[in-house]
C-alpha cells in the first residue's frame, strides 16, 4: 500500500474539491468515487479511506463493515452531515479510525489525517522488528509439500476468526511457529503473542505464571505480579504441551475461557480478560479424557479448529528446502564460509526418519556447518554420533573396495581364503598385543576359546609380548 495515496468515496463534489484542495498540496494524491459499488472496485491498494455515512446506492457503515473484514489494516475516517451520537458510537464500533462532521473545519482533517499515517507507519514499522526479532527462530513456515500445503490453508482460514484453535502434531513439527503464524495474520497482530509451556512449569507455580498473584498471596510472593494472560492482553495466549496441565488447574482455565474474567492469586478482584488462546499438544486429548487426566469440558472448548502438522517423514519433499534453509541460517548465524551439502548427504537427509521431525533437522545441520571441515558436508557431518563407531562393514567396504578391484582381475586369485585369513590375521594380532601377550583376556575380547586362538597364534606364527597369565 502506498502511504500517499487516499481513497475519497462520497457524491458530495464540493467535499471532493475541499478534501483535494487541502491534501493535495501535502504531497497526498487523492482518488474520488460518487457510490459505494465503485468504492467497492477501488479498495484494494489503499491505506487510508474517506468514507461518507449516507451514498447514493448505500450506508457507508455496511462498506465500512466489508473494508474492516477485507481489510484490516485500512485506516477508515467516517465523514457526514448527518452528525448524531448513535451514528459516530456506531461508526468508531465498527472499526472506523476517526469520525468527521460535515462541515468538517479543513485544518481538523488535514491533521487526523496526517495522524492517521503516522499510526500507519508506526504500524508497519513494529510488525517490521517483530518478524525481525522472532526469537531467532525462521518468521515463515517452509514447505511445498501436499500436506504443508493444506497446512498453510487452513492457518488462512482460522487466522481473522476469533476462536479457539488446537494445534496437534509431534515434538518438533513446528506447532508454535504456526501459532505465530496465525496470531502474525489476525486482527491480534499487533499486540503480544505470549507463550507458555505447561510442561515445564511445576504445576503449583503454573497457576500464579497464567493468573499472576498479589504480594504475600503465598510464601516467596514478595511483590505483586501480573500473569501470561494479562501479559497478553489484546494479543494471542499460546498454550504449549496443553495436555500437561493440572487438572485442578483446567477447571479455572475452563472459567476464564467461559467468563472471560479471572482473579490473580490472592485477590478478590474480578480482572476482564482479552485474548486469543491457541493451544498445542503432542498427545491424542480424547485419550487424555478417556483415563481422566483432562477434562471433557476443556477438551470440547478446544475441539472446534484443529490443525494438524504432519511429521517429517511424511513430507520428505520439504527435507532439502528445509535443510538447505537451516544451513543458510547457521552460515550467517556463525559467520562461516559458503558451504553445501554432498549428493550422499542429502540422500541420507531424504532416507532418515527424523524421530525429532524439523527441530533434530535444525539441529543436525547447524551442527554438521559448524564441525565440517570441506565446503560440502558429508553424510559423515550430519550423523556424526553413528560415525562415531562406524560399522565393521562399512570399515572393511572402505578399506577392501579398491584391492578387491585390483586382485578380481587376476584369475585364481583366491580372494576368499586371501581376504579371510589376512583379515583373522590382522584381528589377533591387533588383540593379543593390545592385552600384552595375556591369552585369556585376548579370547574373552575374541569371543573364542583359549586353546583355539593359541593354535591360532602358531599357525598365523604370531609374535607378541607374552606375559604372565
Amino acid at each position: 500500500m502506498s502511504e500517499n495515496r487516499i481513497l475519497l468515496i462520497d457524491d458530495d463534489e464540493a467535499v471532493v474539491w475541499v478534501v483535494k484542495k487541502a491534501l493535495e498540496p501535502m504531497g497526498y494524491e487523492i482518488r474520488a468515487e460518487n457510490t459505494i459499488e465503485k468504492g467497492k472496485k477501488a479498495l484494494e491498494g489503499y491505506s487510508l479511506i474517506l468514507l461518507d455515512m449516507v451514498l447514493p446506492d448505500g450506508n457507508g457503515i455496511d462498506l465500512l463493515r466489508e473494508i474492516k473484514q477485507k481489510y484490516p489494516e485500512t485506516l477508515v475516517i467516517i465523514i457526514t452531515a448527518h452528525g448524531r451520537m448513535e451514528s459516530a458510537i456506531n461508526a468508531m464500533k465498527e472499526g472506523a479510525y476517526d469520525y468527521l462532521e460535515k462541515p468538517f473545519d479543513i485544518e481538523e482533517l488535514m491533521i487526523v489525517v496526517k495522524r492517521a499515517f503516522t499510526d500507519i507507519s508506526i504500524r508497519k514499522e513494529l510488525t517490521r522488528l517483530r518478524d525481525k526479532v522472532e526469537d531467532g527462530r525462521p518468521v515463515h513456515i517452509l514447505g511445498k509439500s501436499k500436506a504443508m500445503l493444506k497446512v498453510f490453508k487452513e492457518i488462512g482460514k482460522v487466522a481473522t476468526r476469533d476462536v479457539i484453535v488446537l494445534i496437534t502434531g509431534e515434538s518438533g513439527t513446528g506447532k508454535e511457529l504456526v501459532a505465530r503464524a496465525i496470531h502474525n495474520n489476525s486482527l491480534r497482530k499487533f499486540n503480544p503473542f505470549v507463550a507458555i509451556n505447561c510442561a515445564s512449569i511445576p504445576k503449583d507455580l503454573l497457576e500464579a505464571e497464567l493468573f499472576g498473584f498479589e504480594k504475600g498471596a503465598f510464601t516467596g510472593a514478595l511483590d505483586k505480579r501480573i500473569g501470561k494472560i494479562q501479559s497478553a492482553s489484546g494479543g494471542t495466549l499460546f498454550l504449549d504441551e496443553l495436555s500437561e496441565l493440572d487438572i485442578n488447574l483446567q477447571a479455572k482455565l475452563l472459567r476464564f475461557i467461559q467468563e472471560n474474567e479471572f482473579s490473580p492469586i490472592g485477590s478478590d478482584k474480578t480482572i476482564k480478560g482479552d485474548v486469543r488462546i491457541i493451544g498445542a499438544t503432542n498427545k491424542d486429548l480424547k485419550s487424555c479424557v478417556k483415563n481422566g487426566t483432562f477434562r471433557e469440558d476443556l477438551y470440547y472448548r478446544f475441539n472446534v479448529i484443529e490443525i494438524t502438522l504432519p511429521p517429517l517423514r511424511e513430507r520428505r519433499e520439504d527435507i532439502t528446502l528445509l535443510a538447505r534453509h537451516f544451513l543458510e541460517q547457521a552460515i550467517k548465524l556463525f559467520d562461516l564460509p559458503p558451504k553445501d551439502f554432498s549428493k550422499h548427504a542429502i540422500r541420507a537427509l531424504f532416507e532418515y526418519d527424523w524421530p525429532g521431525n524439523v527441530r533434530e533437522l535444525e539441529n543436525l545441520v547447524k551442527r554438521a556447518a559448524i564441525l565440517s571441515k570441506s565446503s560440502l558436508i558429508e553424510k559423515k557431518d550430519i550423523f556424526y554420533d553413528e560415525h562415531k563407531c562406524i560399522s565393521i562393514k562399512d570399515f572393511l567396504e572402505n578399506r577392501l573396495e579398491s584391492y578387491i578391484t585390483k586382485m578380481s582381475k587376476i584369475n585364481n586369485a583366491n580372494l576368499y581364503d586371501t581376504v579371510i585369513n589376512e583379515v583373522e590375521k590382522a584381528l589377533l594380532s591387533i588383540v593379543i598385543n593390545k592385552t600384552q601377550g595375556n591369552q585369556l583376556q585376548a579370547s574373552k575380547i575374541l569371543g573364542i576359546n583359549r586353546n583355539t586362538l593359541n593354535k591360532k597364534l602358531k599357525a598365523y606364527k604370531i609374535d607378541f609380548k607374552k606375559i604372565d597369565n
